[in-house]
């Protein structure tokens, strides 16, 4: 009898472990976008914008910078920028010629944990078909790159899928439930 008491107890605390360790929020950054064409009112340029949603944990100083290849993008323009007294924003421009990429680069100014930070660049698109994902850099507070990735597609809103960590959490209760009846 003890030793099924301490075996249920166990399990209980194992639990309560997991869901405590496991099912914390992630800090990666992420970065989802979503591509429009727009009208081209010059001949022969292919205008485009993307809107944004840069998700992580920045601390003062840190920031992110996305890369736009010379000989796919031109005239880069931040037309909708985050919050000017949150967020810094540089915009250097593609230069084929040097050749140098284009770069958008955002800093924080003060701790922040954005949810979901929109922003949106145009550009004028130089490549075939349409624009897809863009390459970025995550910076500590020294300027220092400590993350690569790549843009996803922005998610169509919906029903969130549960974590993985919280599955793991469920079997867990369904073990324990299934040895205290047996």
């Amino acid at each position: 009898m003890f030793k099924r008491m301490f075996r249920q107890g166990f399990l209980w605390r194992l639990l309560a472990l997991t869901g405590l360790l496991l099912g914390g929020p992630v800090q990666a950054v992420t970065l989802e976008y979503a591509a429009s064409d727009l009208p081209d009112l010059v001949a022969g340029q292919d205008r485009w914008s993307y809107q944004y949603q840069l998700s992580g944990s920045f601390a003062p100083f840190a920031g992110v910078n996305l890369l736009y290849p010379a000989e796919r993008y031109a005239d880069l323009a931040l037309t909708a920028p985050p919050d000017p007294a949150v967020w810094s924003s540089l915009i250097t421009a593609p230069d084929p010629s040097f050749p140098a990429d284009g770069l958008l680069g955002l800093t924080a100014l003060v701790a922040t944990r954005p949810l979901k930070l929109p922003f949106t660049l145009e550009f004028t698109w130089l490549g075939t078909g349409s624009p897809g994902a863009q390459d970025f850099e995550v910076l500590d507070d020294g300027f220092n790159v400590i993350d690569r990735g790549s843009s996803t597609p922005l998610a169509a809103p919906g029903l969130p899928e549960p974590g993985s960590l919280l599955l793991v959490a469920g079997a867990l209760a369904l073990l324990a439930r299934r040895q205290r009846r047996t």
